[in-house]
């Protein structure tokens, strides 16, 4: 074909003048729901004894002062498998929302057909006679065109739509942004179980040598007569009581490194450099005051934001379907017996149209569409508060635990450097003859034991402080820009 007929112009020039037009838009406008806010997210000033901040940087996990963690956090974000898949999650919602946005232009198809018939029969053969397949000389009819259509948003049903999209894309966004805080704060708090259950096996172990050789001491008593054989099987259930923890602890700290090898993105068989428990700082300053637009660094408030939008967007879809509904379509092209005539001006053909359609009678239908979009709207805003009391709930609850932990972590702290003097003034006086061994392995089983209640002690108030990153929504600012 030479050019495009000029009628074809018309529909696209009916498109633009509409599409100027498409001022109205049916469906209320989004308003931010109201947040309930706070002075305080406790009922009573909680003193953490470090310094306070109401800042939170977005590479929060850097306050611990540890290299090897910040090595384990940087493998997680990039070969979480999880992670990975709400990535590519995300970039369905994405490409959703592109092509939602494709209805805002004409659909041009072009298109070409050859048919080969057969008339069945032939000149002055009767009507009923069918000749079909008698020989009679068959002719082709080739065709090709050009096609536009197009319906024009004019109560915004479409930009409604792609505001629902949209929305949910940002949904998908803010998900992502949860789930990643989410493993982040999960792999620091597996490190430190990790850390605390591996002192606690070298402990676990020393206890058990100690209770071994204190066994061993009562049986060589109770053989020349200075020891009953109630004692004997006294420390025989003190022993096995001790040796017990062992398997129990071991394996315990092999699934912790199990679990942190997933959260990598790598086999649980993997060797990853771990840090000891000493090598973990708890952070000079916490996020105790209330955080300048903290809720905006909550992903799990703002996906419950998105999904308001969502829904008062659909209450618009749902009013547009029921209002009259115009489309606009135009066709040029040729029809002939041979390609080669298709450019011939007497075999080309046309047409356009303009068309309106309202729905008269649907049995309730659109109606009831409109009040469930209403409805689902009442609901997520139910489900927006609930969301938003919910993290001031988190907070208050990570700082009671930060507090009374802290205070544990203190005591025990104290408690295990008291045995430990203990132990230390026992062991001068056994050297020196004052002591028997039995006392010195008693003062040493007690110490250890102590230890080890510091060391958990410590692991959780750890991951008390990485719980409160997480509950303020870890620091992730750029997540909060729409």
């Amino acid at each position: 074909m030479k050019a495009i007929n000029h009628s074809v112009i018309k529909p696209i020039f009916w498109v633009v003048i509409i599409a100027t037009l498409n001022g109205c838009v049916v469906g209320p406008d989004f308003k931010r729901p109201e947040t309930p806010m706070s002075n305080s997210f406790t009922r009573e000033k909680v003193d953490l004894g470090a310094q306070q901040t109401s800042l939170i940087g977005a590479d929060w996990w850097k306050h611990y002062e540890s290299p090897q963690l910040n090595t384990l956090v940087e493998l997680a974000l990039k070969h979480n498998a999880n992670i990975e898949a709400a990535t590519a999650n995300l970039r369905v919602a994405q490409q959703n929302t592109i092509a939602q946005q494709g209805y805002y232009f004409p659909t041009i198809t072009a298109g070409t057909t050859r048919t080969i018939m057969n008339p069945g029969g032939f000149n002055g053969a009767p009507s009923n006679i069918s000749q079909l397949g008698s020989g009679a000389p068959s002719y082709s009819v080739n065709s090709a065109g050009l096609s536009v259509g197009f319906v024009p948003d004019i109560f915004g049903a479409n930009k409604r739509a792609v505001e629902s999209l949209k929305a949910q894309e940002n949904i998908t966004k803010y998900q992502l942004a949860a789930l990643q805080i989410t493993v982040v704060t999960t792999l620091i708090q597996t490190v430190a179980q990790e850390t605390t259950l591996r002192e606690e096996l070298r402990l676990a172990l020393s206890a058990e040598r100690s209770a071994f050789k204190q066994l061993e001491h009562v049986r060589k008593m109770t053989t020349i007569g200075y020891n009953s054989g109630v004692d004997l099987a006294a420390q025989e259930s003190s022993y096995s009581v001790v040796a017990s923890q062992v398997p129990v602890i071991r394996k315990l700290h092999d699934q912790s490194i199990d679990m942190l090898n997933v959260l990598c993105g790598e086999l649980p068989s993997s060797m990853l450099s771990i840090p000891s428990i000493d090598e973990i700082k708890i952070p000079n300053a916490l996020p105790t005051a209330i955080p300048s637009g903290w809720i905006e660094r909550r992903p799990d408030v703002k996906a419950a934001e998105e999904m308001v939008r969502s829904n008062n967007a659909q209450i618009g879809v749902a009013i547009a379907a029921m209002i009259p509904q115009f489309s606009i379509s135009g066709f040029t092209g040729a029809t002939a017996g041979a390609f080669s005539s298709l450019r011939d001006s007497f075999n080309r053909n046309w047409s356009e149209t303009i068309s309106a359609n309202q729905t008269v009678f649907a049995g309730g239908t659109l109606l009831a569409r409109k009040r469930a979009a209403e409805a689902n709207l009442d609901y997520s805003l139910g489900q927006y508060k609930s969301a938003v009391l919910t993290a001031f709930q988190n907070v208050a609850d990570t700082l009671y635990a930060l507090n009374q932990d802290k205070q544990s972590w203190e005591i025990a702290k104290s408690n295990a450097e008291a045995n430990k003097k203990l132990y230390q003034y026992t062991q001068t006086q056994y050297e020196k003859g004052y002591a028997s061994e039995p006392a010195l392995l008693n003062a040493q089983q007690a110490y250890l034991a102590s230890d080890i209640t510091r060391i958990q002690a410590y692991a959780l108030y750890l991951g008390d402080t990485a719980a409160l990153y997480q509950s303020l929504g870890g620091g992730w600012s750029e997540v909060a820009k729409n």
